[in-house]
């Protein structure tokens, strides 16, 4: 397991608890699949990525969010990196999607305790409702 969820991650807006929980779930799944299944699942992981981060960037967009360059920039960085492993390892070089996967884990740690933890703050001191925008 490369990430164990905790309490830790729990940001007190259930939508993006619920896609961080899926994220973290993903996540671990990849870590222990066969080269095989590597390139589907992984493509599966990067689609729910893409709508988990376009989800926020809709939020922090509504919601007039101060900090939204940096936080819009670290996912698409994020999203160029998950597409380009994508075509290595289509191209059977598992082993960087394996690197990619092992990376994400503590990138991910580091996203959640710092700039999705200022979002969740954002979105609930200003009393903005994730819950009843489309997904």
């Amino acid at each position: 397991m490369l990430i164990e969820w905790s309490d830790s991650f729990v940001l007190g807006v259930e939508r993006m608890d619920e896609t961080h929980r899926e994220f973290v779930a993903q996540l671990n799944a990849l870590g222990e699949i066969s080269d095989a299944a590597m390139l589907e699942r992984l493509e599966s992981f990067i689609a729910h990525t893409e709508a988990h981060f376009a989800q926020e960037n809709r939020w922090m967009t509504d919601a007039g969010f101060p900090m939204i360059h940096c936080h819009l920039e670290e996912h698409e960085g994020v999203l160029s990196i998950m597409r380009e492993v994508r075509g290595m390892v289509a191209d059977g070089r598992f082993e960087l999607g394996r690197v990619l996967v092992r990376e994400l884990a503590p990138w991910f740690t580091n996203h959640a305790a710092t700039m999705d933890t200022t979002l969740a703050l954002f979105i609930q001191t200003q009393g903005f409702d994730t819950e009843t925008l489309p997904a």
